[in-house]
């Protein structure tokens, strides 16, 4: 006779009653929380911090909110030289770790020495307008850590290739950020820096765009399959890593042979980021869409909503999706950045009934 599980009446609730005595009753020991704080704490004291200088704060929109910062790390190379070694880096440079689009940077405030002598030749330390310095103090519990750090994390906007080719034969390695005036604490104190500033930016950082079901899904994988691409960004944060896509270098090989296709939301024309290079992104072979969605189109009484401005121009154009990706949705992948979370939600949502795969939805991890 085979054997069978002798079946043992549990009570209801028992393991429930348990694990709620061993964890206080609030879903996780504080044995647990300890840890996780201690390995958060360990992560941050063994980050590596570079220091940037910026080299340029130009204006990336119409109105003048969106600025790009042009940044110069720090970034030393030794080289081993003898009989058998010739010219080889004694250790990788900090932009070797920038290798796809999608990555990004922690940015951190120190000691500022041009502003620090300004004030002190200046004698208006006590009393004086600190707004518009860039050498505000953050609020206290940014410094826990000694150095103010910025609790935004910013996506690099300049592609790996142009890094590399601005950073050849410099002890420095040339990256750009996309802050706005009209964003955060941490992008409006950034969008005040002028040339000569002097911040820290952490190691590049991040996957790319990446799936989050499989990990061995992204950018690069889907350059490979040859499959058409669709990128969806809004406002600052979510044009920043797309247009490192968009002038990375095998992405515009790419759109020479298969349809890469952007729509990109932002509040009005004037705020509206790079409008200098669209043409440019367009003779690549880029298909550029623009979505307004601080104005109103005339036939509703107010502006669509984001969600509402993305629905209606990629779901509901000429041959709904299949028009938009430039064929079966299921060979495609869709890269999406700055979208907040129920538009998110919503976006996913809709092109999972359409046909795409979640794994062919590719995120910017935080952004």
């Amino acid at each position: 006779m085979p054997f069978r599980r002798a079946l043992v009446p549990r009570k209801r609730g028992g393991r429930r009653a348990v694990f709620a005595r061993s964890t206080g009753g609030n879903g996780a020991s504080k044995e647990v929380m300890d840890n996780l704080r201690s390995s958060a704490e360990q992560h941050k004291a063994a980050m590596k911090w570079a220091r940037a200088i910026v080299v340029e704060n130009k204006g990336e929109s119409a109105d003048g909110t969106l600025r790009t910062l042009v940044l110069s790390v720090e970034d030393h190379v030794k080289y081993l030289d003898g009989r058998k070694v010739k010219r080889r880096q004694e250790a990788p440079r900090w932009v070797d770790s920038y290798t796809v689009p999608g990555q990004y940077v922690g940015v951190r405030y120190p000691p500022d020495p041009i502003s620090d002598s300004l004030d002190s030749s200046s004698g208006a330390t006590a009393g004086r307008d600190t707004s518009s310095s860039a050498s505000v103090a953050a609020p206290e519990e940014w410094s826990a850590g000694g150095i103010p750090t910025a609790r935004t994390l910013f996506a690099i906007s300049s592609s790996p290739y142009s890094a590399r080719r601005d950073s050849a034969n410099l002890d420095a390695s040339i990256i750009e950020i996309l802050v706005s005036r009209e964003g955060c604490e941490d992008n409006q104190r950034l969008a005040k820096l002028g040339p000569g500033s002097l911040i820290e930016v952490s190691e590049v950082m991040g996957r790319g765009f990446a799936s989050l079901f499989n990990s061995y899904v992204g950018l690069q994988s889907a350059l490979e399959d040859a499959r058409n691409l669709l990128l969806i960004g809004a406002d600052c944060n979510g044009i920043a890593p797309l247009r490192a896509a968009l002038e990375w270098t095998p992405v515009q090989a790419h759109a020479t042979a298969h349809r890469v296709r952007l729509y990109y939301a932002a509040q009005s024309a004037t705020s509206a980021a790079y409008l200098k290079d669209w043409d440019v992104w367009r003779e690549a072979g880029i298909n550029v869409n623009t979505l307004y969605t601080g104005q109103s189109n005339g036939s509703s009484p107010g502006p669509p909503s984001l969600w509402e401005a993305i629905r209606s121009a990629v779901f509901e154009g000429p041959q709904g999706l299949m028009g938009a990706v430039g064929g079966d949705p299921r060979d495609c992948t869709v890269l999406v950045a700055g979208l907040p979370g129920r538009a998110a939600a919503e976006l996913s949502k809709q092109l999972a009934a359409e046909g795409v795969g979640g794994e062919r939805v590719l995120f910017c991890e935080l952004f």
